[in-house]
């Protein structure tokens, strides 16, 4: 009897393991503050040209919805500022199309530090910060498993406290990257 409740736990588990459907991916990003896009020359924008990385993952819904986490770096590659600092939080988002290619439209809104750099802003040199980027990403997947990304977006990033909320540091900039995605595309 009871080798029969356990064959019978194990066919339910087994059919409802079998019939979730899910997409989604994780992997790799690599973004560069820019001044302005190819086509779109005036854009309001305070650049520093500051360069971020980092990873993520993310599923999607039935619905298109994705819903996923991230965390990133971000820094002064050039060394000009001094600039770095560090962000984790949410990933949320639709997707538009999923096949031939995958045009999907992310918000990314996280919390983390930023150091001001060189030249600190009144008495602080570090800030508690929020950091906000909306992206419109282009994918093709070469594999069903693996889609390289490029993406085009705008990202402010400020200061919370101490000082005044964007007061101390506050970076509004289009940027540019590339995301390198493993998961299930088609």
């Amino acid at each position: 009897m009871k080798l029969i409740r356990r064959g019978v736990t194990i066919f339910y588990l087994t059919i409802s393991v079998a019939m979730i459907s899910a997409d989604g991916g994780g992997g790799l990003f690599f973004g560069y503050q820019t001044n302005s896009y190819p086509l779109l020359d005036e854009i309001a924008n305070n650049s520093l040209g500051l360069a971020y990385y980092g990873g993520f993952g993310y599923g999607v819904g039935s619905n298109q919805g994705i819903v996923g986490g991230f965390g990133m770096a971000i820094m002064d590659i050039d060394n000009e500022t001094g600039i770095a600092g560090g962000f984790g939080g949410i990933v949320s988002g639709l997707r538009i199309v999923s096949r031939p290619i995958n045009v999907s439209i992310l918000s990314l809104t996280g919390f983390g530090g930023i150091s001001a750099g060189f030249e600190p802003a009144g008495e602080y040199g570090g800030f508690f910060a929020i950091s906000q980027e909306l992206s419109l990403e282009l994918g093709i997947p070469i594999l069903p498993w693996f889609m390289p990304t490029l993406y085009v977006g705008y990202q402010v990033v400020g200061s919370i406290i101490p000082g005044i909320p964007f007061g101390g540091f506050f970076s509004y900039t289009p940027v540019v990257g590339i995301r390198m995605q493993w998961g299930d595309f088609y």
